[in-house]
């Protein structure tokens, strides 16, 4: 089975403006490639790809440290 020309999907190019706030233009290093890009990085902390990955990680080790904390608060009052 080969694929015609036509079965190949078309990708929607990227906005030139970012969607989160429409009357800025979207960062360079904002792709849409990772999951929920939709352009925002206001005050343009990450200039390059690296700089993305180190701030995607740091948020996600964030964030579960704040879902334990929530956790772990009601259970510290309890005992």
């Amino acid at each position: 089975q080969t694929l015609i020309q036509e079965d190949i999907p078309k990708v929607a190019p990227l906005p030139m403006m970012s969607e989160s706030m429409p009357f800025m233009e979207r960062p360079a290093s904002l792709t849409g490639a990772l999951a929920g890009d939709v352009g925002f990085d206001p005050l343009g902390f990450a200039k390059t790809e690296g700089d993305l990955m180190n701030y995607r990680e740091a948020e996600i080790k964030h964030a579960r440290l704040a879902m334990l904390a929530a956790a772990g608060w009601p259970l510290s009052e309890v005992f």
